[in-house]
């Protein structure tokens, strides 16, 4: 009687190689900022809100004296087939607008020099206007938004020349280039928004 075939079963496959996490760079941690600031100064910090499928909207946030919830938004408003209008909205609440920040940065504490509370938060009244009203808000301003950049078909752009859209993360990555320029933000501010722009 003949005997069975003899089945040979191959060694399961080698586990995968263990999982290597990329190096973290230091710039694209946020600036280390102390939760209370030296007297009259302003806590500035990075709003960012959710843009899926596309990129993420970015504005500053300057916080009232009085809440955290309270302040001033300063941003570049608009899309890249329009483009961009620079936008400031005084004695914003947070608590109160149906379009909250999906993310708050705290970038630096900015002297108080730099500010006009009262002009900024427009005596308490909610405002949205383009005129800057104290030394912080006119360096952003010096920085143009950006205009349109997304070409339509119809558009008499060369197809082989290539475009660089620019958006309200490009304005702010630019406006703090500015700031730091004018001695109001601090290097690693400005390198680590550079890091995070997508």
């Amino acid at each position: 009687m003949p005997s069975p075939p003899i089945t040979i079963v191959a060694p399961p496959p080698p586990p995968p190689p263990p999982a290597v996490m990329a190096p973290t760079s230091l710039a694209s941690k946020p600036p280390l900022v102390a939760p209370t600031g030296p007297i009259g100064a302003f806590m500035v910090e990075l709003l960012i809100y959710n843009g899926s499928p596309f990129k993420d909207h970015w504005g500053y946030w300057v916080r009232s004296h009085t809440s955290p919830d309270i302040g001033v938004m300063i941003h570049a408003t608009g899309d890249v087939r329009n483009g961009f209008v620079f936008e400031i909205k005084r004695s914003h609440d947070l608590q109160k607008t149906p379009n909250r920040p999906t993310m708050r940065v705290p970038l630096q504490w900015v002297d108080g020099k730099y500010f006009d509370e009262k002009a900024m938060l427009n005596n308490g009244e909610r405002k949205i206007e383009n005129v800057p009203v104290c030394p912080f808000e006119t360096s952003a301003y010096k920085v143009k938004v950006p205009g349109k950049s997304l070409n339509t078909t119809s558009s008499a752009a060369t197809p082989s020349r290539k475009i660089t859209q620019k958006n309200c993360q490009t304005w702010i990555v630019e406006s703090a280039d500015q700031l730091l320029k004018d001695h109001i933000f601090s290097r690693e501010v400005a390198i680590y928004l550079h890091a995070i722009e997508q």
